[in-house]
């Protein structure tokens, strides 16, 4: 089966696949490789940054709206709706990303 990204030339190169069989070097190749996988690690850390930031704030607001329902019970059903208004924001956030 042939490989969708590169097939096999003969030689020490790889040939494109849209280049009707002409060949270029390995390093070519890596180096757009190694491009790509920056840019993957660059992504992924972003959305670990934005997770963790997200938890810490759900948690803070988590708290806050439990120390509010003891001091002003009246507010209880206010202080969830804003707590889960910012969560959903933040998983959409999240999941977009």
């Amino acid at each position: 089966m042939q490989n969708t990204m590169t097939r096999y030339s003969g030689s020490s190169a790889l040939a494109s696949p849209y280049s009707g069989g002409g060949s270029y070097g390995l390093s070519d190749y890596s180096g757009g490789f190694i491009q790509a996988l920056g840019i993957t690690n660059m992504h992924e850390q972003g959305r670990a940054i934005l997770a963790s930031t997200a938890m810490e704030n759900v948690g803070a607001l988590s708290a806050m709206e439990g120390h509010l329902c003891q001091i002003a019970p009246t507010g209880a059903h206010r202080y969830k709706a804003i707590a889960d208004a910012y969560t959903a924001a933040v998983i959409q956030t999240i999941m977009d990303w």
